[in-house]
């Protein structure tokens, strides 16, 4: 029924899992929230209203910062889930085939 069940498999499946929701509700969030502190943290630092390279390079690296932050935070989360749910499943077929 089952087949052969592995935890990489599950390891696997669960990451593939994190990484499509990562794509479908993570990533432009993320990035919308992280180009927002990305401009306050400059307009701390420089001033309100300076549009220059200080602030352009403040607001990408916190862009891609929070992006990469949850990127990982997804993956992880859903290979961890993978790998809880996976091996729930060897524990119950080696109940049944001990039975």
């Amino acid at each position: 029924m089952l087949g052969k069940v592995d935890v990489k498999r599950g390891i696997y499946i669960g990451t593939g899992a994190g990484l499509i929701l990562f794509v479908l509700l993570g990533f432009f969030p993320s990035a919308m929230v992280g180009g927002y502190v990305g401009l306050k943290l400059a307009e701390l630092m420089v001033g309100p209203g300076s549009m220059g390279v200080i602030t352009r390079v403040l607001t990408a690296i916190s862009m891609i910062g929070t992006v990469i932050v949850t990127a990982v935070a997804f993956i992880l989360g859903g290979a961890l889930a993978g790998y809880v749910i996976s091996q729930r499943l060897v524990t119950r077929v080696e109940a049944k085939v001990k039975v």
